[in-house]
């Protein structure tokens, strides 16, 4: 049985949205005056953030999108946790299972050698989360793989999660509500004891409320590709959040490239764009205004640095 983690989201938008913050070029606040309303249709973007764009200036301060880093964080944080509770109960049969703290949850899937489609319905089942505590949930999630090729020295397999969930925080009493699909493909080969890999995380919308706190990610995809000496990682996306008051749009222009022996990006560009735009420069691709990390806003360079360390923020994909 085949079984991926959906967080994979988790470290990679965090990290770069602080990243994006720790140059002091990019931050949050709504805009009074949003440019055209182009942002994605979502279901419980109560407030329209979607359709306002937030200003990105080199006075901006920082401090909404470390709101929006650590709400995304929370909110893959519950997850994470509520999952491993469930698999903790070790349900090797299908059927209906009383959940520890009360309610129950029901497990039904349909499993060939190469293929899993996993259906679990949750009826208030509080389960205990070692971060959050208890957590009631209702709703249902939705697991599907599919291995697509294997031999010897090559796999690839396409996977999805689809939620469509609610409930409650026990020990703060704040609502949640999850909904989306997360979907994956990944393909790994070796050859000449050479293993490279490729990874893809699709998301065309999620969304979560966490109390009065809302985010959401749409139209995204982000690529990870590479072998033990070297990678590159790609990203596009749309952000969403109450945190920031609207939308702001993250891609790689230049894909960021690493080197197994080297801490420091060798180049990539990371680019932030709502009402203005913010520019992450690594090594090369700061075209000499920096030795390892150059911030751009609209065109101009406002921070640089000869060292990623410098900039607090640990690079890991």
């Amino acid at each position: 049985m085949i079984q991926l983690s959906r967080i994979g989201w988790g470290p990679v938008l965090p990290m770069v949205l602080v990243l994006s913050a720790c140059g002091g070029g990019s931050g949050g606040g709504g805009n009074d005056q949003p440019e055209e309303q182009t942002g994605p249709q979502l279901s419980y973007d109560n407030k329209n953030f979607a359709q306002k764009s937030v200003s990105i200036t080199r006075d901006s301060g920082a401090e909404g999108l470390i709101r929006l880093r650590d709400d995304l964080a929370l909110g893959w944080s519950i997850i994470d946790e509520y999952t491993s509770a469930i698999q903790d109960m070790s349900v090797l049969e299908q059927g209906t299972y009383p959940c520890a703290g009360g309610g129950n949850l029901e497990i039904r899937w349909t499993e060939t050698e190469n293929s899993l489609e996993e259906t679990t319905r949750f009826s208030r089942c509080v389960l205990d989360t070692p971060t959050h505590g208890p957590i009631m949930i209702s709703g249902s999630t939705i697991y599907e793989s599919v291995l697509i090729a294997e031999s010897e020295t090559a796999a690839s397999w396409k996977s999805s999660y689809m939620d469509d969930l609610s409930g409650t925080i026990q020990r703060t009493g704040e609502s949640l509500r999850f909904s989306g699909a997360l979907r994956m493909s990944d393909y790994l080969n070796e050859n000449g004891g050479v293993t490279s890999w490729r990874y893809v995380r699709d998301i065309k919308r999620y969304e979560m409320m966490l109390g009065k706190r809302y985010v959401a990610i749409a139209d995204a995809q982000n690529r990870d590709s590479g072998t033990d000496a070297d990678s590159e990682y790609s990203v596009r996306a749309t952000i969403v959040g109450s945190a920031i008051g609207g939308y702001m749009k993250l891609e790689t222009p230049d894909p960021v490239e690493f080197s197994s022996n080297l801490e420091c990006p060798v180049s990539g560009i990371v680019k932030l764009s709502s009402n203005g735009k913010a520019e992450v420069r690594f090594g090369s691709s700061a075209g000499g205004t920096a030795k390892a990390v150059a911030v751009w806003v609209d065109g101009a360079v406002v921070e640089s640095y000869n060292d990623c360390s410098e900039i607090g923020v640990v690079l890991y994909f």
